[in-house]
């Protein structure tokens, strides 16, 4: 049983009260860059930011930080900020995003949607960076199509036929993870789903979607029955996922995920996945970017709430992220 507690604000009066405006050839920009590395052979891209955007100013704060950073390393990769509004928690009670309780406590949709795409305005207009998100409510994409330039399927959706079908419709690039198992057959199949034209039933409506070729793989290691957290980011791990791709016909892209399993969840040793994964770029062609979580201060937290501490998963604090950041960048430039 069930019941409708209320009717969600339209799109039209959201877009309306919180105008996009002029960022729309602004965003096209943006989002090429992101289908360059994807498909061709752009810049190294960092996926990067707080677990779960919590707090507008925090999320700010930690922004402009990155765009100074930014500034220092432009010549040899770009970031995209995670602006994740939605978390999916395997206990209940836990904190679930923005999206869901933007007070931080009781559920109140409508006001979530109104906070996030706030967020994500701001974000663009003060520093030209538009945001990657988790597509954890496929339904509520039409509230952020024109200010998000990156969408992830998280590993707990990375097997649902919804998500799959709905990943094959925007016109950015779609990162999905590998399963929660670790099942880079299933991940490869999630991807070939996304990459092809679909007709599904979404929404009331038929839907034909014509194929996302930009939709790519996300590898964050796996915990095995026992529970036990293993990382997949080594060579036989992404060998054994291009050929999956290549028996299916799809791009073999990668991002790797420096946190969850491939770090045991223990954020501190981000930097030294990052450097693993970026030495290896020579022999893991496949590598286009790395995701890290990071915030204005280390660990996570539950209460009290403490200001630029993730209310999540454990991340590394803004000074060790700008260690790391330009630890990749010596890295990079040594390729050259």
């Amino acid at each position: 049983m069930y019941k409708r507690i209320k009717k969600l604000i339209s799109v039209t009066k959201v877009k309306a009260e919180l105008p996009s405006g002029d960022l729309k050839t602004q965003k096209l920009a943006f989002d090429n860059k992101i289908k360059d590395v994807i498909c061709k052979n752009g810049k190294f891209m960092l996926i990067i930011g707080p677990c779960s955007a919590d707090n507008h100013d925090a999320v700010l704060s930690y922004c402009e930080k990155l765009r100074r950073i930014e500034e220092n390393v432009k010549d040899l990769m770009f970031f995209v900020p995670r602006i994740y509004t939605t978390k999916p928690r395997s206990a209940l009670g836990a904190y679930r995003g923005m999206l869901h309780s933007p007070n931080g406590t009781e559920p109140d949709f409508n006001k979530g949607i109104l906070s996030a795409r706030k967020l994500m305005l701001n974000v663009a207009h003060d520093f030209g960076y538009f945001a990657a998100d988790e597509m954890l409510y496929p339904e509520l994409y039409p509230y952020f199509d024109d200010i998000l330039s990156y969408i992830t399927v998280g590993a707990r959706s990375a097997e649902d036929q919804l998500h799959r079908l709905f990943a094959s419709c925007p016109d950015v690039a779609v990162g999905i993870k590998n399963p929660m198992n670790g099942d880079l057959i299933s991940l490869a199949q999630a991807v070939k789903i996304a990459n092809s034209a679909n007709d599904f039933a979404y929404g009331g409506y038929e839907i034909s979607s014509s194929g996302n070729k930009f939709a790519h793989a996300i590898l964050r290691g796996y915990t095995d029955r026992d529970g036990k957290m293993h990382s997949n980011f080594e060579r036989e791990n992404i060998e054994r996922y291009g050929a999956e791709c290549a028996a299916l016909n799809i791009n073999d892209a990668v991002i790797i995920d420096c946190n969850h399993g491939n770090s045991g969840k223990n954020a501190q040793k981000e930097p030294l996945i990052a450097a693993m994964a970026v030495d290896s770029l020579d022999i893991n062609k496949q590598i286009k970017g790395l995701m890290i979580e990071s915030y204005l201060f280390d660990g996570k937290q539950d209460t009290p709430v403490r200001y630029g501490v993730s209310l999540t998963d454990d991340c590394l604090g803004i000074e060790k992220t700008e260690k790391a950041i330009y630890d990749i960048a010596e890295r990079l430039a040594k390729r050259r």
